[in-house]
């Protein structure tokens, strides 16, 4: 195993997967909108899922490393699910990025030396009046969509400036990292490039900072769910009635190879969709989603792709 990842959709040889501790009795997340005798259920169900998707890999031929949830012991009980928001790997650089103290043992977590670490940050060094701040160096893996030479990232809520900037001086010119302001939050929940040739993305946004980025690409407009549009989803727990179905076609989605995607929860439409494409769509049930905001890229980091450095969208 080597770590290398140039972009979101080269042949994918490693994989890391999120694993949870379903036995911890003091599982709290705000990830997770439940309480009190759901709680229990769904903690159980999101772990089958996690080593459902382990085992479809496996099957594929792909490495499978999975962090060691019950060795960290930081005030976070349930850490290791959003990896993507922690790690990632850029080129042959394998990073953590920005993490504050309930974070600060999720390091041990993980079965891989870290090339790169972001420093640790306070909460009030970041966040004044519920508005990010531009006072240290703040970034998540979730923010970046790596396209080779060109990289896109939000840098609202879930990054900043400084962040950016330090990721640039650490990775070097060769790369071009694209702010893209009109998402506040995480990319991955509003873009997926799913090959070098096809874009989904979230009807409701503005994809004029990309498009001069990626010509000959085709971009789809995706519309999402809302789960306060089916009020028959919406369990007497939850303690939000206001959360966004993760989108199958956004950040449900990873990419195997050009030609195949993994995905939750897909629907027949969706695959026919993928196969008007000449995708193939192999999927995981996880009917629980609509209780987590996330999904399946959230919960993986590709280690190792194959493919080259160099812009992907230069066909000359």
């Amino acid at each position: 195993m080597k770590i290398q990842s140039h972009t979101e959709w080269d042949s994918l040889r490693t994989m890391m997967v999120a694993d949870i501790d379903a036995n911890n009795p003091d599982i709290e997340s705000d990830i997770f909108k439940l309480k009190g005798k759901h709680l229990k259920n769904l903690v159980t169900r999101t772990k089958q899922m996690l080593d459902a998707v382990s085992e479809q890999l496996d099957k594929m031929h792909i490495d499978v490393i999975r962090p060691d949830p019950t060795k960290y012991i930081g005030a976070n009980r349930f850490p290791m699910l959003n990896i993507r928001d922690r790690f990632g790997v850029i080129g042959n650089t394998f990073i953590q990025y920005s993490t504050n103290d309930a974070y600060k043992d999720i390091s041990s977590c993980v079965p891989l030396d870290i090339d790169l670490v972001f420093s640790r940050y306070e909460d009030k060094e970041i966040w004044h009046d519920n508005e990010i701040q531009n006072n240290v160096p703040y970034i998540e893996g979730a923010n970046l969509i790596r396209c080779g030479s060109k990289i896109f990232t939000t840098i609202k809520h879930t990054g900043n400036q400084l962040g950016v900037d330090y990721l640039q001086s650490v990775i070097g010119d060769q790369y071009e990292i694209i702010p893209v302001t009109t998402v506040i939050n995480h990319l991955d929940a509003h873009i997926n490039f799913v090959n070098s040739e096809l874009m989904l993305y979230d009807a409701r946004m503005d994809i004029s900072e990309i498009q001069p980025h990626i010509p000959n690409v085709k971009t789809v407009p995706i519309l999402y769910e809302r789960i306060a549009d089916k009020p028959e989803l919406v369990w007497p727990d939850i303690q939000d009635d206001d959360i966004e179905n993760t989108n199958l076609l956004m950040s449900n989605t990873i990419t195997i190879d050009p030609e195949t995607v993994l995905c939750l929860n897909a629907k027949y439409d969706d695959i026919e969709f993928f196969h008007a494409n000449n995708i193939q769509c192999i999927t995981i049930d996880w009917p629980e989603q609509w209780l987590v905001n996330a999904g399946l890229h959230c919960f993986t980091v590709d280690i190792e792709r194959e493919g080259t450095f160099g812009n992907p969208f230069d066909k000359t």
